[in-house]
């Protein structure tokens, strides 16, 4: 310390505590016994009061300039006073600092990493060393902490920053130190990563990994999994083509607009032009050679812009989001939530994201990060006037050298030298069209020996063709259609046939619409690539050029109009049962023929339900793009109805197999779906069909619009006799007005529910609307009627059917009931059944949202140390699952628990964590802020995972 320039001696240590206690309160009076309690806690000497009066004596002729008037220590209101500025002591301004670096942060981090340089210069050794007294002993705590989290902060933007690697031996020091930290890890991680290091990241991960497992029973959060994620190098980018060629030009000025000097905006460039114009091939060729400069990952989505049904905005969110390590529970239902977390999760990474064939602007927009060092590449069809792109490219057909480039790096130099005029005539007959000249000489190369004037000339013969898909004077249709009319008769009727199939083709799909078995199918799949008329994207999965697909199918109406019909009636046969049966695995006992009509299959499709989700999940975008098809065909308002209704059961038995990753799509479908039921003027299918709608709507968190669809639906099942989905639709409202509180509404559809279930004979469709009714009855005041519905459910002997969730779910609405009636040991006996059924089963969910609860019936028991360790438990568990409701019901129990142990700083700092994440939920769950100690949980809207035709859980 120093005085007029000059520095002094303070004396002795607990002398010097004295000055420091009151240096922690500048300017204000701190009373003589907290001042008595900083130096000696519960423990003072005989006279404290005297030596503290003697330390102050002495401090004053340190200070003072006239000991007799005093202007710096002074007595005031039965305690001192030291009158000195904030603004003259070293911890005021570190904090000043701070304050000032997180204002700019974000826009001006060099300035922000300054602040955070000079303020950690301002340490000098340890803080308070040697200085004695319970409250140097928690300033000493309170510093460390936060020069840890200073140089966390100023060495996080070190690493975005990619400033020179000199920080990182400091960085690994501070790591060593610290090796439960998960912040200090990540940031040791992602350096090595960004330096090259990827390996050695790798190994700081895993170790930490093994340290988190072994000592502390949890696993890393979720921004270290999205970390370790991005180590698998999250690359989506499709293979590039081998033929590429020319375009030099075009892809520079991509590399240089999307890697020169950072704006303050984001670097998007735009490629568009016609189909078939190579977009798609210079956007990945492009996007392969920028790959040094975004080490953090390369994230690709086909938008599907000429589709019936695009892809929807929101279905690519999440894979974007689980790509980059987000944990599925912890996406949200919503778009915009979504586009905010994808916003959230790319800020200062280096990721380089590829749009392929956009419909228009607003498709994109909330595809788009929100930091300037992602960048983006959008192809598309049509302008794109609105999306803020650094460059746009119109991409026209090849320019001669580029043209006969191409058909040198198919057919080789030498055959094309050999017949230089006719392949110059060839080039332009193809209209110098990128994907026309592929074809065309792909079909060269399956004759080796035919002169391209033979070709040249079958082109000139052929002038059929449809003027939409010409360039200049040359009718690309004739491209196709050459190749076409050189396939054998079979091979000729399987290009047509799938055709049918999309957006992509599964082997299986492939062989169910031929009629084949699955080695024959694969055989002609394969002869059709080899032509370039099918595209291979993976062992057994195929896809068509839109170009082609729609040459194929306009091919089939022209030549057998009823071959669509057929393709889609034995996919929908081959997919529906399929369906049927993965549902079965996901909901045992669920009457799946009353709801789907026929048997399921007697031979095993899936060997497991794993499977069948796999298989769901790969085959879901062709069911969706399947139904969308059988509802818009041309005579949908006549005829059969039977395949609209098995298009709609189709969808309706994905729906507990992840359809609602697919909600945006699966929306469309099926808005199509009662369009045309009501065409049709179909009661039953239009029932079943907002039922299909309500389930993608509540799964999207859009409340208001499926409750409108359920109760149309309810009315439609009603008159149709459609009792299994009515029983389904009437539980979902009970769902709906239980989310919104409206509580005797809710028991009112839920007992209605469980009637139907019981008349149905569907037992676990009965105790799921019986325990959600008694739910309900709980949050309206009637907790003594809700008990003895539960344990009237526990008592019912199983029937086989009943699963583990289902018990877990009885046991923790019991456990609310006997909680709100004041039979605290009860209530915890069956959280602490619940948890006994939801931990083997795996539900992260109940099994955290049973151990909050009982957590703080715990703590209304006294048992404050449990109630803790249970609540820290939930926590964890909401963590890893990623829920975020969970999570905030963690920290609001854990900050009831941590007040009643008398830790209020903790309290708080738990009630302010759960605030922010209850800001982040949609209207009804955040209801959960009102939680009091022995009131049942707030109302919740369902989530994704909720399951259709068959029990939802409130």
């Amino acid at each position: 310390m120093q005085r007029a320039g000059t520095a002094i001696e303070l004396g002795a240590p607990r002398q010097r505590a004295v000055l420091v206690a009151l240096l922690l309160r500048p300017d204000a009076v701190v009373t003589v016994d907290d001042l008595i309690a900083d130096l000696w806690g519960e423990q003072p000497p005989g006279s404290p009061v005297v030596t503290l009066r003697s330390y102050v004596s002495q401090l004053r002729k340190l200070l003072e300039p006239a000991r007799e008037t005093p202007t710096v220590l002074l007595s005031q209101a039965g305690g001192y006073r030291l009158a000195v500025e904030p603004d003259h002591i070293d911890l005021w301004r570190v904090k000043q600092l701070h304050e000032l670096a997180g204002r700019c942060s974000t826009e001006q981090p060099e300035r922000a990493r300054a602040h955070l340089a000079e303020a950690l210069s301002l340490w000098h050794g340890e803080p308070l060393l040697d200085l004695p007294g319970p409250l140097m002993q928690r300033e000493r705590e309170r510093l460390s902490t936060l020069r840890l989290t200073l140089l966390e902060e100023r060495l996080a933007l070190d690493v975005t920053l990619a400033a020179p690697s000199d920080y990182l031996p400091e960085l690994e020091a501070l790591a060593a130190d610290h090796p439960f930290r998960e912040r200090l890890q990540g940031l040791l991680i992602r350096a090595l990563h960004r330096q090259g290091r990827t390996p050695e990241a790798r190994t700081v991960y895993d170790a930490l990994h093994s340290r988190l497992v072994e000592h502390l029973g949890i696993d890393p959060g979720p921004e270290l999994a999205a970390l370790r994620a991005e180590l698998d190098d999250s690359d989506q980018l499709p293979t590039a083509s081998p033929h590429f060629t020319g375009r030099r030009d075009h892809v520079a000025g991509i590399s240089q607009a999307l890697t020169g000097q950072p704006g303050p905006g984001l670097r998007l460039v735009t490629v568009t032009g016609m189909a078939g114009v190579g977009k798609t091939a210079l956007a990945l060729q492009a996007a392969h050679s920028l790959r040094p400069h975004f080490p953090d990952g390369r994230l690709y989505a086909d938008l599907r812009g000429a589709d019936l049904v695009p892809a929807s905005a929101s279905d690519i969110l999440a894979d974007f989001l689980t790509t980059l390590g987000i944990p599925p529970t912890a996406v949200p239902q919503d778009l915009p939530g979504r586009s905010a977390l994808f916003r959230t999760a790319t800020a200062g990474k280096r990721l380089l994201i590829l749009l392929d064939n956009a419909r228009d602007d607003a498709q994109i927009q909330p595809l788009l990060p929100g930091s300037p060092d992602c960048a983006v590449l959008v192809t598309s069809r049509t302008m794109l006037t609105s999306v803020p792109s650094v460059l746009h490219l119109a991409l026209d057909v090849f320019n001669q050298d580029e043209a006969i480039s191409l058909l040198d790096s198919v057919i080789g130099t030498a055959r094309r030298s050999a017949q230089p005029d006719q392949a110059e005539l060839l080039v332009e007959a193809c209209g110098r069209l990128p994907l026309a000249l592929r074809i065309a000489a792909a079909r060269l190369v399956t004759a080796p020996h035919q002169p391209i004037a033979d070709l040249v000339q079958r082109l000139a013969d052929d002038r059929e063709g449809i003027t939409a898909l010409r360039t200049r004077n040359v009718a690309i249709e004739q491209v196709f259609g050459l190749s076409y009319q050189l396939l054998e008769p079979p091979l000729a009727t399987a290009f047509r046939m799938l055709a049918w199939i999309e957006p992509d083709i599964g082997l299986a799909s492939a062989a169910a619409v031929l009629g084949l078995p699955d080695d024959q199918a694969e055989r002609f799949a394969e002869s059709l690539v080899d032509q370039a008329l099918l595209e291979s994207t993976a062992p057994g999965r195929y896809r068509f050029h839109d170009l082609v697909r729609a040459f194929a199918r306009r091919t089939s109406q022209r030549l057998d109009p009823d071959e669509r019909t057929t393709a889609h009636r034995r996919l929908l046969t081959l997919l529906l049962a399929r369906a049927r049966t993965a549902f079965a695995l996901v909901v045992p006992g669920d009457p799946v023929a009353d709801v789907f009509g026929g048997a399921l299959p007697t031979r095993p499709v899936f060997a497991d339900l794993a499977e069948a989700r796999r298989w769901a999940r790969t085959e879901t975008p062709a069911a969706i793009a399947l139904a969308a098809a059988i509802a818009t065909e041309a005579d949908v308002s006549a005829g059969p109805t039977t395949d609209l209704r098995s298009a709609i059961d189709l969808l309706i038995a994905l729906s507990p197999l992840g359809l609602g990753a697919f909600g945006g799509r699966a929306e469309e479908a099926a808005r199509l779906l009662i369009a045309a039921a009501v065409a049709r003027n179909d009661r039953a299918a239009e029932g079943r069909s907002r039922f299909l709608l309500g389930t993608v709507l509540l799964a999207r968190a859009r409340l208001d619009e499926a409750g409108v669809q359920a109760r149309l639906a309810a009315q439609a099942c009603q008159e149709a006799g459609d009792l299994a989905v009515l029983r389904q639709a009437l539980n979902d409202l009970g769902l709906i007005a239980q989310a919104e509180g409206r509580h005797e509404e809710a028991i009112a559809a839920f007992d209605e529910s469980a009637a139907l279930a019981r008349r149905l004979g569907h037992h676990s469709g009965e105790v799921a609307s019986t325990a959600n009714a008694a739910l309900s009855r709980i949050r309206s005041g009637h907790a003594a009627g809700a008990a003895e519905t539960c344990r009237r459910l526990l008592a019912e002997p199983a029937d086989g059917t009943a699963d583990a969730g289902m018990t877990a779910y009885v046991h923790y609405v019991l456990g609310l009931a006997y909680q709100v009636l004041g039979r605290l040991d009860d209530a915890a006996a069956q959280l602490r059944a619940c948890i006994g059924c939801a931990g083997p089963a795996g539900d992260l969910d109940r099994e955290s949202a049973a151990r909050s609860r009982l957590a703080d019936v715990l703590r209304l028991l006294g048992r404050v140390d449990e109630a803790v360790r249970q609540a820290e438990w939930a926590l964890a568990l909401a963590t890893k699952g990623g829920r975020q409701r969970e999570r905030a019901l963690a920290h609001l129990v854990l900050a009831n628990t941590m007040t009643a142990r008398g830790d209020h700083r903790g309290a708080q700092d738990h009630e302010a964590k759960a605030h922010l994440l209850l800001s982040r939920l949609s209207a009804p769950e955040s209801a959960v802020a009102t939680l009091l100690p022995t009131t049942p949980d707030a109302p919740t809207t369902p989530d994704a995972a909720d399951r259709a035709v068959t029990p939802r859980e409130g």
